[in-house]
């Protein structure tokens, strides 16, 4: 398979995303973490995300967004997941305002967004970063009401996605403006992209390691094939 740019699938999405979304499961769970070790858990993963980047060359500007939209997941996620005292201290001090000194994610996030989807040519693992951060259930200011505009948003980055990997759109690239359906009586089964291994992930709690090691683990050959 051939791709517009010189990565390979499996190079799209950072594998340091994979306890990212555990941790965003668990504070899903009914059980989340305790505070300090769920600051312990996401300074370790910022940490590691941010050398991952490194390593593969990214430059400052597109490892601040990654970073940030991994801040915007987890604020969000333990603000929904944490109680009492816990969440106080979670809203109070952040993970985005100690990682960057702001505290707009709800806003800025998709500010960023926008602006890389108008590049001309755009940094396709921080695309898959953005579509995986709200496949996971990042709302920000959509929280109280969407509108489709979010769900129009995911389908904008997958299509960018498939545009700028040369692929063809009709027939491969999963629609995320529609529900997700699986369809058992269906023979032949297309692979799917990894927005699709992260939903499934967050959604289904007793498949959750095996989902999300397989989305970081295969190809995005249904978005790009």
């Amino acid at each position: 398979m051939k791709f517009a740019t010189a990565q390979t699938a499996p190079d799209l999405l950072p594998v340091a995303l994979r306890d990212t979304a555990r941790t965003v499961v668990e504070l899903r769970s009914g059980n989340p973490p305790s505070l300090d070790l769920l600051r312990q858990d996401s300074d370790a993963q910022i940490a590691a995300l941010r050398e991952e980047l490194q390593r593969r060359g990214h430059p400052p500007d597109v490892i601040d967004d990654a970073l940030y939209a991994h801040c915007a997941l987890i604020d969000e996620a333990a603000l929904n997941g944490l109680d009492g005292a816990a969440r106080d201290a979670w809203e109070r001090e952040p993970l985005q305002l100690r990682t960057s000194g702001r505290n707009d994610a709800g806003e800025e996030l998709f500010r960023r967004i926008d602006q890389r989807l108008r590049e001309a040519t755009p940094v396709l693992p921080l695309l898959a970063i953005f579509g995986a951060v709200l496949a996971l259930g990042f709302k920000g200011r959509y929280a109280v009401d969407e509108t489709g505009a979010r769900t129009k948003l995911i389908s904008s980055i997958n299509e960018r996605l498939s545009r700028a990997s040369g692929a063809r759109l009709e027939g491969n690239s999963p629609d995320w403006s529609k529900p997700l359906v699986v369809n058992p009586s269906r023979r032949r089964r297309r692979p799917l992209s990894p927005l699709a291994w992260v939903l499934l992930a967050a959604l289904a709690a007793g498949l959750v390691w095996l989902a999300i090691d397989r989305w970081l683990l295969s190809s995005i050959a249904g978005m790009t094939h």
